[in-house]
């Protein structure tokens, strides 16, 4: 079951709205997680789950990072992980090769 958080300690239901006005939380109760909803959006509301066990200031920094306004630098972020991770994979193939070899030369 999914509950719409009006209240909370930090009021981070309302704040939320400051960053738009169609954002709003829910609490599902199956999952035991918050998650922020956007009913201007077609189809499915769902926006994010919150990774964390309540609501505070980290939500709301969230919540602005993952924007569609910020998809450019979203976007280059990823690119910038998945080129550290090939790399750290390339890295990691190369060594199990040469273990495997134990330093012969073929």
């Amino acid at each position: 079951m999914k509950i719409k958080i009006f209240n909370d300690v930090y009021e981070i239901s309302k704040r939320i709205k400051f960053i738009d006005k169609d954002y709003y939380v829910v609490y599902d109760t199956s999952k035991q997680k918050f998650e922020i909803h956007n009913s201007n959006q077609i189809g499915n509301s769902y926006c994010l789950t919150v990774p964390y066990k309540e609501l505070d200031e980290r939500t709301l920094k969230l919540v602005r990072s993952s924007q569609s306004a910020n998809i450019e630098e979203i976007l280059q972020n990823l690119e910038n992980d998945n080129r550290l991770r090939e790399s750290a994979n390339k890295t990691s193939a190369f060594s199990n090769i040469v273990d495997n070899f134990n330093g012969e030369i073929l």
